[in-house]
């Protein structure tokens, strides 16, 4: 294959409407926010990818990935070999430490240009499809426990196995015991319930009085129950509750998963593209996990059809990914990318089209944009 070299960068911020309003712990979100990417080759071969930034996990904010896209990562890899994904993803971290959702974008269009031109879905380029299908669950909201168990059960109406309740309330963990007490009763003894705290409970004291209280109701996982920085916090509440841990926000990327291994703070791992800087890193991460016996998630910032698509295709090319959460598509109520059509209740099935294998509609993202820059050498 010749070289690929690459010679305009789009940078283009988009806000797309959600269905109904995300809550988790620290945050409520009306909308997500997300900066999409397109890398063009001198030869006319393009890909797309997407940053969906959280201030309070990746430590961006949405116009700060833009600026960051536009004025030093996007300058940084006009004239490089698009083929050489690793070299491309060196010279960002060299130019700027951390921003993670903003390298995301670039990985996530490098990769889904690299395929394209190769004629391969995605998750041929990672490794193989190590399965055919994906299940997902759906995510409910924080709110009060008679909410949570109408939305937990029109979700299982829809034909959902499994479902993800968010809670946190340190100041008041008892109401987030009832929260789940109330989905249990909903859902029935059968529905897997995986409750996300999502550091919401702060220290390992409230965190291992709440699991215990929450044992009855039968959890299936409890996911980042104290503050990310604490890893010794959280291996102290995995040891003293018996407890099935997941961390997320905790594990950024390898040498965080390196520490997890080590402290035995997890029983498993919520990956995020966004957290990680995208599939090159997401990969090394998952590998050490694996090689831990800790099985891993691939989840969502709630992001569009790019980002999806690329999680999605990770996790049919891992055979340790066990559970996906990326249930963007279902959760906006407009997108920029067919990625929806993959979805038939609980069941996602990931295409062997080229790259990411969906369609981006520009006329939809323009509609959706804030603005348009094009990178130039």
């Amino acid at each position: 294959m010749p070289p690929m070299i690459i010679s305009s960068v789009a940078v283009i911020p988009i806000r797309l409407p959600l269905r109904e309003p995300f809550v988790v712990a620290y945050a409520s979100y009306p909308d997500t926010l997300s900066v999409l990417v397109r890398v063009r080759t001198s030869d006319g071969l393009e890909g797309w990818g997407e940053a969906t930034p959280d201030p309070h996990v990746t430590g961006e904010t949405w116009r700060g990935v833009a600026e960051t896209l536009r004025h030093d990562l996007a300058p940084a890899i006009i004239g490089r070999d698009a083929r050489d994904r690793e070299a491309a993803m060196l010279a960002l971290d060299a130019r700027v430490e951390g921003a993670p959702a903003a390298k995301a974008a670039v990985d996530i269009a490098l990769h889904d240009l690299l395929a394209r031109a190769m004629n391969v879905p995605l998750w041929q380029l990672l490794g193989g499809r190590a399965r055919a299908s994906l299940s997902i669950s759906r995510v409910i909201s924080m709110a009060e426990p008679s909410a949570m168990a109408e939305t937990a059960a029109r979700h299982i109406a829809a034909g959902f196995h499994t479902v993800k309740a968010k809670v946190g309330d340190a100041s008041n963990p008892n109401l987030d015991v009832r929260r789940i007490a109330a989905v249990r009763d909903a859902v029935g003894p059968d529905i897997a319930i995986k409750v996300d705290v999502n550091q919401g409970w702060r220290t390992p004291g409230v965190a291992t009085g709440a699991i215990r209280a929450m044992g009855p109701y039968l959890p299936a996982y409890i996911e980042q129950p104290v503050l990310w920085w604490d890893m010794e916090g959280l291996a102290e509440v995995r040891r003293q509750t018996g407890a099935v841990i997941m961390i997320d926000e905790g594990c950024h990327g390898p040498r965080d998963m390196l520490r997890a291994v080590s402290l035995r703070a997890a029983d498993l791992v919520n990956i995020k593209l966004m957290k990680t800087g995208g599939l090159l890193s997401a990969l090394k991460l998952n590998a050490i996990a694996e090689t831990a016996g800790i099985p891993a998630q691939i989840g969502t910032m709630v992001e569009s059809s790019i980002a999806s698509a690329a999680g999605l295709h990770a996790a049919a090319a891992s055979a340790n990914v066990k559970t996906v959460e990326m249930g963007g598509p279902l959760m906006l109520a407009e997108d920029i990318g067919d990625a929806g059509a993959w979805y038939d209740g609980d069941r996602v099935t990931v295409p062997s089209a080229p790259g990411l294998g969906i369609e981006v509609d520009t006329e939809r993202v323009k509609h959706f944009s804030d603005a348009w820059w094009t990178v130039t050498a």
